[in-house]
C-alpha cells in the first residue's frame, strides 16, 4: 500500500473515531415512534447525531407536509442552525424509536477546553458536512429544470427549419413525404371550414369521425416512415420538415401543448397524467378539442389509463397477502405524479389502517395535489409525502433512510432513464426491500402505435424496452432472474416485476 493509500484510509478511520469520542461530550436523549424530536431553544443552540432510529424532516406548504429528509444512524442534523444562529423552521419526528446524541454550546465548549485536537477534527468534520448540503442546494436552486436535464431524454431536436437540398426535392422519396403532408393539411383545412359553417356548439358525428380518421391516416403514415426511415442520412431533414409543417395543427390541442412545451421541463408531469385521467378534451376552438380527443384516446393514452388499473390490482394483490400476517404494510411510490392508482387501491381496501405509504415526488405540486385529494374518501392508511430527486438518489448522490419496504413501485420514470441508470435505480429499489418484496417498474414498449408522433412531433421521448430488455436490466441487477414481466390491456405499457429473495 502506497503512501496516499495509508493516508486516506487513516482519514477514513479518524473519522469514525471523530464520531465516536465526541459522543462522550453529548447528552443522549431518546424519542419514541411517531413522536416530534424535542429540539433545544434557539437561545440555547445545539446540533444532533443519530445513533440509532430514522428521524422524519418535514415543512409545511399549502397544507401540506412534505417530507425533505429521511435520516439514519450515524447521520448529523442542526449543524447549520447552530453555528449561524438562525431559527428552525422544520418539523422533526422519530419514524421508528431513536437514540439521538445532543451537542449543546456548554458540551462544545467543554470538549474545546478539554480535547482541543478532537474539537478542531469535529469542526473539520462538520464543515465539510455543511459544505456537501449546501453543494447539493445550490445544484438544485432551479429543481424541476434540473430534474428535467438530468434525464436521459433530451429536449427538442429541430432548433430551426432546414432548406430541403435542391437534390432530394427530385427523389421519389420527397414527393411521396410531400404528398402525404400536403394532403393532411389540405384535409385539415376542409375539417375546420366545416366546423366554422356548423353554428352549433356541438360537434356533428360525422365531421368528428372525419377528423379522427384524418389523425389516424396520418400516425400510421408517420409511423411508416419512421420504420422505413432508418439511419438514413436525410432523417433530421425529413422529420425536421414534417415537424414544421404538422406543428401548429397539433399544438390546438391542450394536451398537444403541455406536452411539447413543457412547463415544469419534462414530459409526463401530473398535470399532463391528470389530463389524460380526466379524459375531458380541450383545446383551441372546435378543432382543437377534436385533436385533444385523438391524442388523450390513442393507443398510447389508454395504456396509461391501463397502468393505473393495473397498479391498483397489483396493490391488492400484494398487500392482501401480507395483511393477515403483518400490522404494518409498507409501500413507496416513486416519481409518484398524481397518485391515482394508490388511491384506487386504499379507497377499496378494507384493512387501510394496515397501510404504510410513502409517496416521492420532485415535484411539490404533486404532493400537494395528493394531499388535496386522498382525504375525499375514508381511510384510515398513513400516507407521507416526500420531495426527492430520484435520479440523484439512484446515483448514490443523496441519501435517505426510506426504511424496507413491502412494495416499490414507479409507473412511468424508467421511460425516461438510459439502461445504466436504470440499473442503478433498480439496485437501490432492491436494497429498500424486505425479503420477498415486490418492485414494480412501468416501461413504454416498442409496440406502441404512437411512438413516431410522441417523438417527432410532440417531442414527448421515451425509451422504449423490450420485455427481454426488462429481463436483461434485472438479470444484471441484484434480482437476478427474480423477475416476470406483465402489462396492461392495450399491451403497450409493460411492467417488470422483481421479487427480492435472500
Amino acid at each position: 500500500m502506497n503512501k496516499t493509500d495509508t493516508t486516506y484510509l487513516s482519514s477514513q478511520i479518524s473519522e469514525e473515531q471523530i464520531i465516536g469520542e465526541s459522543l462522550s461530550y453529548s447528552a443522549l436523549m431518546t424519542c419514541a415512534k411517531g413522536k416530534e424530536v424535542y429540539l433545544k431553544s434557539d437561545e440555547s443552540p445545539s446540533f444532533y447525531f443519530v445513533k440509532q432510529g430514522i428521524i422524519e424532516v418535514s415543512y409545511t406548504a399549502n397544507d401540506t407536509k412534505i417530507t425533505v429528509a429521511l435520516l439514519g444512524s450515524d447521520q448529523f442534523f442542526g449543524e447549520i442552525g447552530f453555528f449561524d444562529g438562525g431559527s428552525r423552521v422544520r418539523d422533526i419526528r422519530a419514524v421508528e424509536d431513536a437514540e439521538i446524541h445532543v451537542f449543546d454550546v456548554a458540551a462544545m465548549e467543554k470538549m474545546q477546553l478539554n480535547a482541543p485536537d478532537l474539537y478542531c477534527r469535529l469542526l473539520t468534520f462538520l464543515t465539510k458536512s455543511i459544505c456537501g448540503k449546501f453543494r447539493r442546494v445550490l445544484e438544485e436552486s432551479e429543481p424541476l429544470t434540473g430534474y428535467g436535464a438530468s434525464l436521459s431524454t433530451g429536449g427538442k431536436s429541430y432548433d430551426e427549419s432546414q432548406p430541403i437540398p435542391a437534390e432530394f426535392l427530385k427523389t421519389a422519396k420527397w414527393h411521396q413525404i410531400n404528398e402525404m403532408v400536403e394532403g393532411f393539411k389540405a384535409e385539415f383545412f376542409n375539417i375546420s371550414y366545416l366546423l366554422q359553417k356548423d353554428q352549433s356548439p356541438y360537434i356533428m358525428p360525422e365531421i368528428r369521425q372525419r377528423c379522427m380518421s384524418l389523425m389516424d391516416d396520418f400516425n400510421n403514415q408517420v409511423r411508416e416512415i419512421e420504420d422505413n426511415i432508418g439511419d438514413d442520412k436525410s432523417r433530421e431533414m425529413v422529420w425536421g420538415y414534417i415537424f414544421k409543417e404538422a406543428f401548429p395543427y397539433f399544438m390546438r390541442s391542450r394536451f398537444g401543448e403541455r406536452t411539447y412545451y413543457k412547463p415544469k421541463g419534462y414530459a409526463g408531469d401530473f398535470n399532463m397524467i391528470e389530463m389524460l385521467y380526466a379524459d375531458e378534451p380541450a383545446g383551441d376552438g372546435k378543432i382543437g378539442k377534436l385533436v385533444d380527443e385523438w391524442l388523450t384516446h390513442s393507443p398510447a393514452a389508454k395504456a396509461i389509463r391501463g397502468r393505473r388499473i393495473l397498479l391498483k390490482n397489483k396493490l391488492r394483490e400484494f398487500t392482501g397477502r401480507l395483511k393477515d400476517n403483518q400490522d404494518t404494510i409498507n409501500i413507496m411510490n416513486l416519481a409518484c405524479g398524481p397518485n391515482r392508482e394508490l388511491f384506487d387501491f386504499i379507497s377499496d381496501c378494507d384493512y387501510t389502517e394496515k397501510i404504510d405509504a410513502l409517496c416521492v415526488d420532485i415535484d411539490t405540486e404533486a404532493l400537494q395535489f395528493t394531499n388535496q385529494h386522498v382525504n375525499t374518501f375514508p381511510h384510515m392508511a398513513s400516507i407521507r409525502l416526500m420531495s426527492e430527486n430520484l435520479v440523484k438518489w439512484a446515483l448514490g448522490r443523496v441519501q435517505q433512510k426510506f426504511g424496507h419496504q413491502d412494495i416499490i413501485y414507479s409507473s412511468g420514470l424508467i421511460d425516461y432513464l438510459d439502461s445504466r441508470l436504470v440499473l442503478k435505480f433498480v439496485n437501490r429499489c432492491y436494497e429498500h426491500l424486505k425479503p420477498d418484496g415486490k418492485l414494480l417498474l412501468g416501461n413504454f414498449s416498442p409496440n406502441n402505435p404512437n411512438r413516431a408522433v410522441m417523438d417527432n412531433i410532440l417531442q414527448w421521448k421515451l425509451i422504449h424496452r423490450s420485455g427481454d430488455d426488462l429481463i436483461a436490466i434485472f438479470n444484471d441487477s441484484y434480482f437476478g432472474d427474480q423477475v416476470e414481466i406483465i402489462a396492461e390491456e392495450q399491451k403497450i405499457n409493460l411492467f417488470a416485476v422483481g421479487t427480492r429473495k435472500e
